[in-house]
């Protein structure tokens, strides 16, 4: 059974595992070999360890454990772009990740409405995200989620300094749905 709650600190070294996990297998061929194999659990641990320690305002994280273990987690907050952060209306999500092996179980639905949800109870309306142009995956999940292309795209510096193409994502939260 899935359960979701709140990351918490001890949470990082789980999520640092997963994430890279995921990158490795979701953006295999849409990022370099050398990249993916490059990724480092560490670091990203260290990231989310601090991340989750001392959480900005109206930010928090959200995992999806089966029998205790992390399958998933989803990352929401004030938008990072300066553009956006003008609108206070306005929250992201910043992360959605799956162990690859519980792709396809609805697992990234529910964890996609509970991040939605908290996104709302931070007081935000709308919702926006970034994700990469070429990630095809990614993007039929989200236009199923009721999420539209912005016409916006930027240029984003990833892992080694790899760019990033993406695009922005937006849907309206006051609907109260997924």
């Amino acid at each position: 059974m899935v359960e979701l709650r709140d990351a918490t600190p001890a949470d990082a070294h789980a999520i640092a595992v997963l994430l890279v996990r995921s990158w490795r297998v979701a953006y295999r061929g849409l990022l370099p070999d050398h990249v993916l194999a490059g990724l480092s659990v560490a670091d990203r641990e260290r990231f989310w360890s601090a991340a989750l320690t001392t959480s900005a305002p109206r930010t928090g994280a959200v995992v999806a454990t089966i029998a205790g273990a992390v399958v998933g987690f989803a990352a929401t907050g004030p938008p990072l772009v300066p553009v956006d952060r003008a609108d206070p209306a306005l929250g992201d999500l910043y992360a959605l990740y799956l162990d690859p092996d519980v792709w396809r179980r609805g697992i990234g639905t529910g964890l996609h409405a509970a991040a939605l949800d908290r996104l709302r109870s931070s007081g935000f309306t709308r919702a926006g995200l970034w994700v990469l142009d070429t990630n095809e995956r990614a993007l039929r999940f989200y236009h199923r989620h009721g999420w539209t292309d912005t016409g916006r795209s930027q240029l984003d510096r990833g892992p080694g300094g790899t760019e990033l193409h993406e695009r922005r994502l937006h849907r309206d939260l006051g609907d109260g749905g997924p």
